[in-house]
């Protein structure tokens, strides 16, 4: 009886006392996802390793630009028709406009994301998973200047995937803050 309970009563107490993030946790948490993203992977080190220190600082670059890519995405798919999308899209925008307007780095990359959302939204818009990753990859390898280096569209897959699952998974942690 009391095992049946206990898990019943757990669940309730983290519902009513979780402490609920605002949203301009979640966007700085965001932000700091496109920071951490320039790190080296296990999947993406020999590639990476491969590379001459110009094009390795490129590719982090751009994969910076892609991690900014996958929240916006990732939040508008997951939230589609829900009203924790706009506070969560807001709160991340919000977190980029004033690091840009304190930063002349954070504006030249802000200014960078805003191109690159154009690019890597085309690319999803595919009939099918496997063009998509396809047409992802080529952007990346396109965007790091190595048009049609499979090694490069490779990497870029992997980080896509890789920055795929870790946002979903931040949203999903923060579903209920704007409720």
């Amino acid at each position: 009886m009391l095992s049946q309970i206990a898990p019943k009563l757990s669940r309730l107490f983290r519902t009513l006392f979780k402490k609920k993030a605002a949203p301009h946790e979640i966007g700085m948490r965001f932000v700091d996802m496109i920071v951490k993203s320039r790190a080296d992977k296990p999947e993406t080190r020999n590639v990476l390793a491969s590379l001459s220190e110009k094009d390795r600082e490129r590719v982090q670059f751009e994969t910076m630009l892609l991690q900014g890519f996958v929240i916006e995405y990732v939040t508008s798919e997951l939230y589609r028709n829900r009203p924790e999308k706009q506070g969560i899209l807001t709160a991340y925008r919000g977190a980029l406009d004033s690091l840009a307007e304190q930063d002349p780095v954070w504006r030249a990359f802000d200014a960078e994301l805003r191109l690159r959302l154009l690019r890597y939204t085309e690319a999803v818009i595919a009939p099918s998973l496997d063009t998509m990753l396809t047409r992802l990859g080529d952007a990346f390898a396109d965007a790091c200047g190595h048009p049609g280096d499979r090694a490069l569209s490779t990497l870029g897959i992997l980080e896509f995937e890789i920055q795929y699952v870790a946002t979903c998974t931040l949203c999903c942690d923060y579903v209920g803050a704007f409720g």
